[in-house]
């Protein structure tokens, strides 16, 4: 898709790399004024070792850059999600982040994940963003997730979102 770059599992020693994009990316929204993951612990309620832990069942992916270290998008790939009330054949996209000032990788990302939904057989893939983030819903929106539904955890107020593949 893209010879710049690179889709695969997360190295251990990369765990850190993610979870500084992470903080990056929760202070940049307290800079844009964004109310997201900057207002709900999400450092605290997704500490450095649930990356680790997930990275150790395989779930973690990344986009890094074609014969460097450096990653430029990271998320947890799931096959079940609680915020889902059914048990539809789905792949879920958690903790999806990307490294600030990066144009595109995102949806670079997210087309390496479509692909890996359709080899596992899924027939969506799906994800949650904040109610009262527009511009992400725009984005998710563009890239073919549509709004299914809401879900709430603690603080956090989403929506679900989703893309058929079949």
């Amino acid at each position: 898709m893209s010879d710049h770059y690179i889709f695969r599992e997360i190295a251990k020693e990369e765990i850190p790399q993610m979870f500084s994009m992470i903080l990056e990316r929760m202070k940049w929204m307290d800079e844009k004024g964004i109310r997201q993951w900057n207002v709900t612990d999400y450092d605290k309620v997704f500490p450095e070792a649930y990356y680790e832990a997930k990275r150790q069942m395989g779930e973690v992916f990344v986009l890094a850059e074609t014969g460097g270290n450096k990653i430029v998008c990271a998320a947890v790939l799931q096959e079940q999600d609680n915020y889902w009330p059914d048990c539809e054949n789905a792949l879920y996209v958690h903790n999806f982040v990307s490294q600030i000032g990066e144009r595109k990788v995102g949806e670079i990302f997210l087309r390496y994940v479509d692909e890996i939904a359709r080899q596992r057989g899924k027939c969506y893939l799906r994800l949650d963003s904040a109610v009262d983030n527009q511009k992400l819903a725009e984005y998710y929106e563009a890239q073919g997730f549509i709004a299914v539904g809401k879900c709430e955890d603690g603080p956090y107020q989403g929506i679900l979102r989703q893309k058929q593949l079949v």
